[in-house]
């Protein structure tokens, strides 16, 4: 009976494959007004850095500041690289009328006026700087206001809107009655100064938006205590992860409020995910810009991340589709021996309809999982966005000719920095030669030498960029529902091959050193170079199978711990049905004050009622009541043997024989099959006892 349903479902998949379009993206997706051709010159330069850039000088600013009222910001970079081109104007997304004309070339998106007629194009977004007036109610509830009495217990809120390297800026301050509708009112401002950041997953090309009134709810406890609140659309990485270009926007909207209203007594930074993530890396590339930092579900960068993120797709590859044993791969434990992520027995794998459907279509009989693990159900699909060079979220805003000629990825975002191959292609900075993935689990006894042995063989890797295809999908055309023909983007992996000692084998990849070199020396990567408080702010979301998991809060303690910079550091874990943010401002704004860390900013966490469950210097150590009530689980580099601080790109190798006699193993004895392992990992295997190959060799290297 099973297996006519199966066959059932086939049938349908087929049928539907043959009606549906051939257009791989819906029709929903395109907007109206895609960007045409791009410039044939692009302004700016790449500061350049020879050590470190947190010890590397930035060129003066020449522009006089403040930004006039109905005027432009600054709009070439002074150090943040090219002018990238395509770039996306997102004046829609915030309801505004379409940015300046700056040319009549074509370059950009085409600008009507309201009768639809063509005034000219943008190229760079650009619009004058103008106010906007809120009001914010008791209730926490955000509406315009046009003038007139305030209700009671209504706060003023004057927002400035503008443009600082193409991107939008917002400056918002709580304000009297009396004071609308000018610009230079500050009678309510408590002289400290919110930085917003925002999260999310992007691959730059585009100007991105500002949810203004989103942004003053989420802010509304702060604004009533007096704080001002800046941010901008180059601080939120679901456009970007380009540091460097949010360091430059940064500085320069600091310095346009500093003109405005006067040196803030403290600048604090908060946001979430990949804001968290600004955060670290700001506070350590750019010393002085913020004070102290509220990072939330953070992470110390993305490119540490990215190592595990891209593992994941690979190994599910080898689960549904080229393991002997499929069905042992079915079960949510033995892949968290491999993973090191979180696992929950009673959850389902999101799309698993599909992956069955897709096995079906490959002649495989479907193998269901018994349980759901993070890797497959947080990160499905992320792969493609960040590390294929043809399936970037900008491609709907595209005309065909740019969506072909451009390479949509986080790599290509940071070609300024990272370089460029001999294909054209930016370089890729995910590596996996000599990566024994499952090595802690052959150590424990979960998995066998023959076990190990084959996933090893079979996991593979990515292929080159320049050899990446766009995905296979087809939609449903009511529901734009995706049907994955290529599931986890498998025909961009590393195929198998048999070799000479009759080994089904996928090749690794081998990232270009230099490329990662510049990663160090640009701040791309979290070194733990920072002097300023930081309150590491989360849920615990892992039994959710969420990718904001707490393992990296403890990655950027250890990296802090090397440099001697752990102090700085705070951990703060709650339930998820309670939020300590109150109390994390109330902690940081103690700290800055007395210059000393407070009782009130000890590592902690906290029940979903509030109640404190655990405080002090010892709550996250092994045997701590933090620790014990919210785990800190793995990676799959970590099950790999790596170390937990995750800053190690490109491994050393070390010869098989030589990692036997040291004990790499464990008590296993995997003698008897050097043979094969050597036709494996012909190179050697990872020597974590090694510092990353690409660390840059003038700097020093603290010892674990």
């Amino acid at each position: 009976m099973r297996l006519l349903k199966w066959l059932l479902l086939l049938g349908l998949v087929l049928a539907l494959m043959l009606l549906w379009p051939r257009s791989e993206i819906p029709a929903s997706f395109y907007e109206a007004h895609p960007v045409l051709a791009v410039p044939p010159e692009r302004a700016g330069e790449l500061l350049q850095v020879d050590d470190f850039i947190g010890r590397t000088e930035r060129p003066m600013d020449p522009y006089s500041y403040p930004i006039p009222l109905g005027e432009v910001g600054p709009s070439t970079p002074l150090f943040s690289g090219l002018k990238q081109y395509p770039f996306y104007c997102a004046f829609h997304q915030l309801g505004i009328e379409p940015p300046l004309v700056d040319n009549d070339n074509g370059y950009g998106i085409a600008v009507l006026d309201d009768q639809g007629q063509l005034q000219g194009y943008s190229k760079d977004c650009l619009h004058p700087s103008r106010l906007l007036w809120y009001r914010l109610s008791l209730d926490g509830s955000v509406a315009p206001y046009q003038g007139g009495p305030l209700a009671d217990g209504e706060l003023l809120l004057r927002a400035e809107l503008g443009t600082i390297q193409r991107y939008f800026y917002l400056v918002v301050m709580p304000v009297l009655a009396d004071e609308f509708p000018l610009r230079a009112g500050q009678s309510q401002w408590n002289q400290k100064l919110i930085y917003q950041f925002h999260g999310g997953v992007g691959i730059g090309f585009r100007q991105g938006e500002l949810r203004i009134e989103r942004l003053l709810r989420n802010r509304a406890s702060q604004l009533r205590q007096g704080y001002a609140v800046v941010s901008s659309s180059a601080n939120r990485t679901s456009h970007s992860y380009h540091f460097l270009r949010a360091e430059e926007v940064a500085r320069q909207l600091k310095q346009h409020f500093i003109s405005l209203y006067g040196e803030p007594e403290m600048t604090i930074g908060i946001g979430g995910s990949g804001g968290g993530i600004a955060q670290y890396l700001l506070a350590q590339n750019a010393p002085g810009l913020l004070d102290a930092a509220i990072a939330q579900y953070s992470y110390p960068d993305m490119l540490s991340q990215v190592l595990y993120a891209l593992d994941c797709d690979l190994l599910h590859n080898y689960y549904y589709f080229t393991a002997d044993d499929k069905s042992f791969w079915q079960d949510w434990q033995h892949r968290q021996w491999i993973e090191g992520l979180s696992t929950v027995p009673d959850q389902q794998v999101r799309y698993q309809r599909e992956i069955s459907a897709i096995q079906l279509l490959s002649g495989i009989k479907p193998t269901p999982m018994d349980g759901a693990t993070q890797c497959i159900n947080a990160w499905f699909g992320l792969s493609s966005m960040v590390h294929n060079p043809h399936q970037g979220r900008l491609r709907p805003f595209v005309s065909e000719k740019l969506l072909q000629s451009t390479h949509w990825s986080y790599w290509e975002d940071l070609v300024d920095i990272y370089g460029r191959d001999q294909h054209g292609f930016a370089h890729s900075l995910w590596d996996n030669v000599g990566v024994p993935y499952g090595l802690l689990a052959l150590r424990a006894g979960q998995l066998s030498p023959q076990q190990f042995i084959e996933l090893n063989a079979r996991i593979g890797s990515w292929l080159p960029q320049h050899q990446m295809q766009p995905e296979r999908a087809r939609f449903l055309p009511i529901w734009d529902t995706p049907i994955w023909l290529s599931a986890f983007g498998r025909h961009n992996m590393a195929p198998l091959a048999m070799n000479d000692a009759g080994i089904k084998v996928a090749p690794r990849y081998r990232a270009n050193r230099d490329a990662i070199e510049r990663a160090y020396r640009y701040g791309q990567l979290f070194v733990g170079e920072l002097s300023i408080p930081v309150l590491d702010l989360r849920h615990y979301l892992d039994p959710m199978l969420d990718m904001h998991h707490l393992q990296p809060s403890f990655m950027a303690r250890e990296r802090l711990a090397k440099r001697g910079n752990d102090q700085w550091q705070r951990i703060w874990v709650s339930h998820p049905d309670y939020t300590p943010e109150s109390e994390a401002f109330a902690a940081v704004v103690a700290w800055l004050r007395d210059g000393r860390a407070p009782a009130a900013a000890a590592d902690r966490c906290f029940a979903g009622d509030g109640q404190v469950i655990a405080s002090g210097d010892d709550v996250w150590q092994q045997d701590g009541l933090c620790r014990q009530t919210y785990p800190v689980l793995s990676n799959s580099r970590q099950q790999a043997g790596a170390p937990s601080h995750g800053l190690l790109l490109q491994c050393a190798l070390i010869p098989l024989e030589q990692a036997l006699a040291r004990g790499d193993f464990g008590a296993v004895d995997m003698t008897p099959w050097l043979g094969e392992l050597n036709q494996l990992f012909p190179d050697g295997i990872c020597d974590y006892q090694q510092p990353d190959l690409a660390y840059p060799p003038d700097w020093r290297y603290e010892e674990d």
